[in-house]
C-alpha cells in the first residue's frame, strides 16, 4: 500500500471515512468475513480446517474490537483489517479468505445489515409513540375541543378523535417501514465486483447465515442499488412531516389565548425580562430540529442524483454519514415528542367552553332542521348561516340565540313556517349531543372512538410482535456466527 497520500485527501476523506466505517460497520465486516468463509467451506472451495482458522480468527477480532487509529498507508477500514488477520492467520489464509469475494459487494451488504437495524430500532420507537397516543385516546374519550379546519373553528369532535387520526398516520409509517424492511433484507453478497464469479459459491447459503431472505436477483443491481436508500429517508421524512404537524397544533395550543394544553415545568423555559413567560421552547426546539433534519434526509436524493449506475462513492461511503446523522435526529424528534406528551395537561374545561362559546354546533343546528322538520338541506344551511351572521354581527354567541329567532329569519327571509322546538334547538348547540350523534363508522362518538382504539391496540401488538420476530433473527444469526 502506498503511503504517499494527500493529506488534504486524508484529512478531509479517508480518515474521516475511516473513523465512520470503523464505528458503524466493523461488526457487520466482521460477520460477513465468518459467513463468506464458512460459504466458502460448505461449497468445498476452502478445506474447513482453513475455513476453521479464518473463523476463529475474525471471531477474536470480533470479541476485541479493531481500535487502531487510520493508518495513511491503507486505503480503508477493509485492508486493514485484512492486515490485521494476517498477523494471526498468515497471507495466503487471508488471500483465500477473499477468494469470489469484493469490496463492492461486501460494501453493499453491510450498508444494508446496518440498515435493517436501524429501521428496527426507530419503528420500535414508533410503536411506542403509538402506544403513548393510544393511552391518550382512552383517557380522552368524552374530552370535547373544537375541531379546525383552515385554521378556523370547524366542528365538536374529542381529543382521543383527534388523537386517533393522528394515531393512524403512525400506523401507515409503520406499514411502509416493514414493506421496506422486507426490501432492504436481500443479500448482495456472491455479486462479487459486479459480474459475481467464476467460483461456484452458494449465494443462497451466505444470505441464510447473514438472516436475509435470499439473494438479491441481479448481481449488477446488488452493488448499485440506492433506491432503498431512498426508502429509507423517505419514510422518515413522511413521518417527520406528520410529527411536525402534531407539533404545530399543539404550539397553537399551548398559546395564552387558546389554553387548551399546558407544558410540565421542565419543558419550559421563562424570559430574561418578562416574568410570566412559560415559553413552550421544547416544542419550538422540536419543530426546528424537524426542519433540519428533513433537509438532511432530502440531501440524500441530491447524493444519488445524476450518479453512473454501478459501485461508486456517492451511494456508497459518501451517502452513510448523511443518511445516519438524519436518521440519529429522526429518533431524537421522536424521543423529545413523547417526553413533551408524557408531561402535557389537557385542559378539558377550556377546551369545552371554547365549543360552547364559539358556532362549531350550528352543522347539527342544521342536520336537525333536515331530519326533523324536512327541510332541503340548502335551505338548511341558509337558514342556519344567516342566523350565525346576525348573531355573530351583534357580538353574540349560540347561548344567545332561541328557536324563536331562527323561526322569524325563516319566515321572514325565506317564507318557510318552521315549527322549531326550543328544545331540538338547546339539544342541537350541545356539543356533547353533537359528539354522541355522529356514531358513523370512523367518527367521534365514544363508543366508535373506542372501536377505534381497539383496533389500533391490536394492530399495535401485530407489530411489536412482528418487530421481535426481527430482533430474534438479527440475535440468532450473530450468535450463531460467533459460536
Amino acid at each position: 500500500m502506498s503511503s504517499n497520500r494527500s493529506r488534504i485527501y486524508i484529512d478531509h476523506v479517508l480518515e474521516p471515512g475511516y473513523n465512520f466505517t470503523k464505528k458503524h460497520f466493523q461488526t457487520f465486516m466482521l460477520e460477513i468475513n465468518i459467513a463468506h468463509a464458512a460459504m466458502l467451506a460448505h461449497t468445498n472451495i476452502l478445506q474447513d480446517q482453513d475455513a476453521k482458522k479464518i473463523i476463529q480468527a475474525n471471531q477474536q477480532l470480533l470479541v476485541k474490537g479493531f481500535l487502531k487509529k487510520y493508518n495513511p498507508a491503507y486505503e480503508d477500514l477493509f485492508f486493514m483489517i485484512e492486515e490485521e488477520l494476517k498477523k494471526e492467520i498468515g497471507d495466503e489464509l487471508v488471500g483465500n479468505m477473499h477468494i469470489a469475494f469484493s469490496r463492492n459487494d461486501m460494501d453493499a451488504t453491510m450498508y444494508r445489515m446496518l440498515w435493517r437495524e436501524k429501521l428496527v430500532h426507530w419503528m420500535s420507537l414508533m410503536t411506542d409513540l403509538k402506544k403513548q397516543l393510544l393511552q391518550l385516546a382512552k383517557e380522552h374519550e368524552l374530552t370535547v375541543m373544537p375541531a379546525y379546519t383552515h385554521n378556523q373553528q370547524a366542528q365538536p369532535t374529542t381529543f382521543a378523535h383527534y388523537i386517533l387520526a393522528f394515531d393512524q398516520h403512525l400506523e401507515r409509517d409503520l406499514d411502509r417501514g416493514f414493506s421496506l424492511l422486507n426490501r432492504i433484507n436481500q443479500s448482495p453478497m456472491g455479486a462479487a465486483a459486479l459480474g459475481t464469479t467464476g467460483f461456484a459459491i452458494d449465494r443462497h447459503y451466505i444470505s441464510e447465515k447473514l438472516a436475509f431472505d435470499k439473494p438479491l436477483a441481479n448481481s449488477y443491481d446488488s452493488i448499485s442499488a440506492a433506491d432503498y436508500m431512498l426508502e429509507l429517508v423517505s419514510t422518515l421524512s413522511i413521518s417527520l412531516s406528520t410529527l411536525s404537524r402534531i407539533v404545530y397544533d399543539l404550539m397553537f395550543f399551548a398559546t395564552n389565548e387558546v389554553d387548551a394544553i399546558r407544558l410540565d415545568e421542565s419543558l419550559v423555559q421563562t424570559s430574561s425580562i418578562m416574568p410570566q413567560k412559560r415559553n413552550p421552547s421544547s416544542l419550538e426546539h422540536t419543530r426546528s430540529m424537524i426542519s433540519r433534519t428533513l433537509g438532511e434526509l432530502q440531501s440524500a436524493f441530491m447524493m444519488t442524483h445524476h450518479v453512473p449506475f454501478g459501485d461508486i462513492v456517492d451511494i456508497g461511503d459518501d451517502i452513510q454519514p448523511i443518511i445516519e446523522q438524519g436518521f440519529s435526529h429522526s429518533v431524537r424528534i421522536v424521543e423529545l415528542l413523547m417526553e413533551i406528551l408524557s408531561k402535557t395537561t389537557i385542559n378539558k374545561d377550556k377546551l369545552l367552553k371554547r365549543c360552547q362559546e364559539g358556532f362549531s354546533t350550528v352543522t347539527e343546528l342544521a342536520d336537525i332542521l333536515v331530519r326533523e322538520y324536512k327541510l332541503s338541506f340548502r335551505q338548511s344551511h341558509q337558514i342556519v348561516q344567516t342566523f350565525v351572521k346576525m348573531l355573530d354581527d351583534a357580538g353574540r354567541n349560540l347561548n344567545d340565540g332561541n328557536a324563536e329567532l331562527i323561526k322569524e329569519i325563516s319566515k321572514k327571509r325565506f317564507n318557510i313556517e318552521l315549527p322549531l322546538t326550543e328544545e331540538h334547538y338547546k339539544k342541537a348547540i350541545d356539543p356533547y349531543h353533537f359528539i354522541f350523534v355522529r356514531s358513523v363508522v370512523g367518527g367521534p362518538n365514544p363508543k366508535e372512538t373506542e372501536k377505534q382504539r381497539m383496533l389500533s391496540e391490536e394492530r399495535l401488538e401485530d407489530f411489536i410482535t412482528e418487530l421481535n420476530v426481527w430482533k430474534d433473527n438479527f440475535r440468532m444469526y450473530k450468535d450463531e456466527l460467533r459460536k
